[in-house]
């Protein structure tokens, strides 16, 4: 098994170059086999080498007895030892986090401290196949894309935020500075090696290790994967979990080609904006973007939300429906997304961002000017209005259904046309036969997010709203048989083109 790990490391290049490795020990099985397993490799290869324990805080007597387990086991061995005690529980109930997430979040914080301390730049975990196969079955449960289904990176980088939530610990950027500014990389050595392969190989050099109480409580989704669901699909194939990981595998290359294309043909659709104080966004081009293959879309909203939330763990197939709708909806709509993100449509794009602090609006640039007819006008947003005057004669006789382009009768209009935000009083008739509706209303019924509604651009004649820019026209300036003057409009942003849908 040592060589089929050893081959397994160096298929991935988990220890080139390194300047020194974590280990993390629990005492559990997968632990203490890939302890042993470092030893001997560190001796082999001469990197230095680090064990560290976390003691969680949660099971009391059995936690601290397990700490002084793996403390033993790496005197034995002549490995340095760590230890870090947290307190998940508390953590937990602080940031709103599951138990499990909270013990893990600290977990890798004190990996990198231990890095910091020790001027390592890997971690080695001892996730394996069975792993890999559980996280398979997890997300395809919860609904995800087949990124989710590659399953577990064999090698990944350290996630690196400004600070932790805890605001108590060392940052990951920190860390990273003393490491002469290079990524602390997570490495997973048992990742193509099975569990049951795993206590097996223990079993044969007498080595005991430590059980988990919390691993036989199925209250834990991936409890229940694991001693429920595993167990029949071994009867079903003995050799279900090596399956299930060369699956995962091989989507991971699907998903590792998916990369490049997107960064090869996605690149126009969407750019990163650092905007300092007001955090960073992320904009997607709808006019480029649904250009793109079905299956390039979405392997790009994937990774864009992933890039804003800074995590792919909570991203399931529903918010990637729901962002791609948006891309090819009407301005002025908005969804909610995990971490605390959001995304809305705009006129020309679609906006990844923070959501706003509770209580708080987005406000807009305001606007009221005149709609030179015919000629072009900008507005302080940057929508760019052109217009023209046609005969009946030169439009079809079937008026085309586009998005941001409109034809009016000319005759009808009163008044000079104005374009400008919402004001009270605005209203459009929304039927042939006179009926009408407020604009509040109308948004309303629309489902445009209250705090979204100042963005969208009106032409209106007088109170009466012609067109609300991106949705409807009023019924009252519709071009008919009667038409003898057409009023030609077409929106665009100073970004993009002029839209011909």
């Amino acid at each position: 098994m040592y060589e089929s790990v050893k081959s397994f490391a160096n298929k991935y290049h988990m220890f080139d170059g390194t300047a020194g490795v974590i280990v993390g020990v629990s005492g559990g099985a997968d632990s203490v086999c890939l302890l042993l397993i470092m030893v001997r490799m560190s001796r082999e290869t001469g990197f230095p080498l680090t064990a560290v324990h976390v003691e969680h805080g949660i099971r009391g007597e059995e936690s601290l007895s397990d700490a002084k387990f793996a403390e033993e086991l790496c005197f034995r061995l002549g490995v340095p030892f760590k230890e870090y005690s947290v307190d998940a529980l508390s953590y937990s109930e602080k940031t709103g986090q599951t138990l499990e997430e909270a013990a893990r979040c600290l977990r890798y914080e004190s990996f990198c401290k231990a890095c910091s301390e020790c001027g390592a730049d890997r971690v080695a975990v001892a996730h394996n196949a069975d792993d890999c196969a559980e996280t398979l079955l997890f997300n395809l449960a919860r609904g995800t894309g087949i990124r989710g289904m590659a399953g577990i990176k064999p090698v990944s980088r350290m996630p690196v935020f400004d600070k932790w939530e805890q605001g108590d610990g060392m940052a990951p950027l920190a860390v990273k500075e003393k490491n002469d500014g290079k990524d602390i990389l997570i490495i997973r050595p048992l990742l193509n090696t099975a569990s049951e392969e795993i206590r097996s190989w223990l079993d044969d050099r007498d080595q005991p290790w430590r059980e988990d109480s919390t691993n036989a409580d199925i209250s834990y989704s991936r409890n229940r994967i694991r001693l429920n669901v595993m167990p029949q699909l071994r009867r079903i194939n003995a050799g279900a979990v090596i399956h299930m990981a060369d699956m995962a595998g091989q989507l991971k290359e699907i998903c590792d080609f998916l990369d490049e294309e997107i960064t090869d043909k996605g690149s126009d659709s969407f750019r990163v904006i650092d905007s300092g104080k007001e955090g960073r966004s992320i904009e997607i081009y709808c006019e480029p973007f649904l250009k793109l293959p079905p299956v390039l879309q979405k392997h790009l909203l994937v990774y864009l939300i992933g890039e804003e939330t800074g995590s792919r763990k909570d991203i399931t197939s529903t918010h990637v429906d729901k962002l791609l709708d948006l891309t090819e909806g009407a301005p002025g709509r908005r969804i909610s997304l995990p971490y605390k993100k959001e995304a809305r449509r705009e006129y020309d794009r679609v906006v990844l961002y923070h959501g706003p602090v509770a209580g708080q609006t987005r406000s807009f640039a305001h606007f009221d000017m005149e709609l030179a007819v015919p000629g072009v006008t900008e507005t302080p947003g940057g929508l760019i209005f052109k217009t023209e005057i046609l005969s009946r004669t030169d439009v079809s006789q079937k008026i085309p259904k586009k998005r941001y382009t409109k034809w009016f009768d000319y005759d009808k209009i009163k008044l000079t046309v104005r374009i400008r935000n919402r004001q009270s009083g605005d209203y459009m008739q929304t039927t042939a036969q006179g009926g009408h509706r407020s604009i509040k209303q109308y948004f309303i019924d629309e489902k445009i997010a209250a705090d979204l509604r100042d963005g969208i651009a009106l032409l209106a004649d007088g109170d009466q709203i012609i067109w609300a820019v991106g949705y409807r026209i009023s019924e009252a300036y519709r071009v008919t048989g009667e038409t003898r003057k057409v009023l030609k409009v077409t929106c665009f942003t100073g970004s993009q083109s002029c839209y011909g849908d």
